[in-house]
Formats: structure tokens, sequence, C-alpha cells
């Protein structure tokens, strides 16, 4: 491998994370201002009703589900402006804590893939983990230079 193509890799990794932030800052926005539970509901997977069901069975159930969605996507458009952030600045530099700081988010994958039961979209979750590695491991030289 070139030392021009190296120098990409490590010098543009931190893309990598900065998409992986927008994704949430895309997604949240629309369900926010809808107040509706994403699709598929977790709750139609877990109970076996529909949400129409619920409703008819227990009065204020879309309600607090709809609560839940917008706390859900609350944290997911937060998280996503921070990790675009931390992409977009300190990652970029090469600052050694914001490397340690992104082993959260393919942890967390791998806890999320661990929880989905095989649901819906557990493919993007298990490439989403692959993807993340590599922005890690790409620049490791920027963040830890032979000494």
């Amino acid at each position: 491998m070139s030392t021009a193509t190296e120098k990409a890799y490590k010098r543009y990794a931190w893309i990598i994370f900065f998409v992986y932030g927008l994704l949430p800052v895309m997604i949240a926005p629309r369900y926010l201002l809808l107040g509706i539970p994403p699709d598929p509901p977790s709750p139609e997977g877990m109970t076996g009703l529909t949400l129409d069901e619920m409703a008819v069975r227990i009065p204020g159930m879309l309600g607090y589900i709809s609560s839940l969605s917008v706390q859900l996507y609350n944290f997911m458009l937060a998280m996503g402006v921070l990790v675009m952030g931390i992409a977009a600045v300190p990652y970029r530099k090469g600052e050694k804590w914001a490397w340690y700081a992104f082993w959260i988010l393919p942890i967390n994958l791998v806890i999320q893939l661990a929880n989905s039961r095989g649901g819906f979209l557990w493919q993007v979750d298990l490439a989403f983990i692959f993807v993340l590695l590599a922005g890690l491991f790409m620049p490791y030289r920027k963040f830890f230079p032979k000494q």
C-alpha cells in the first residue's frame, strides 16, 4: 500500500463517524415532529397486538408509547449531534480520548444486536459494527504513533 493511500485513509476516517452521527440527526426530526412510534413498532412485536388493538384494550397506551418514542428520538438527535461534533474536531485532530470514546459505538451496536432477537434490520447493525471498527482501526497510528 502506498504512503499516499495510508495518509488518505488515516486523514478521512473521521468521516465514518460523522456520517454515523448524521444519520440519526436526519431521521429523528421526522418522528419528533409527528410524535408517532417507529415503524415497525416495537410494542407490536413484543405484545402481538397491533397499535389499534392496544388502544382499545388499554386507554392512554398510544399516548404513552408515543411519549417513549419522542424520548428515544430526542436521545438519538442529541447523540447524533454529539458524535458529529467529536468526529469533526477532536477525532479528526487525533486526540486519544476521542478514539477511546468512540469505542462505545460498536459496543452499543453489539449489545443492540444481542437484544434484537433477530428483529427488524439486524443486518444493518451488524454491518455498522464492522464499518465503525474500520473507522477506529484505520487511523490507529494517528492516535498511537510508533515511538
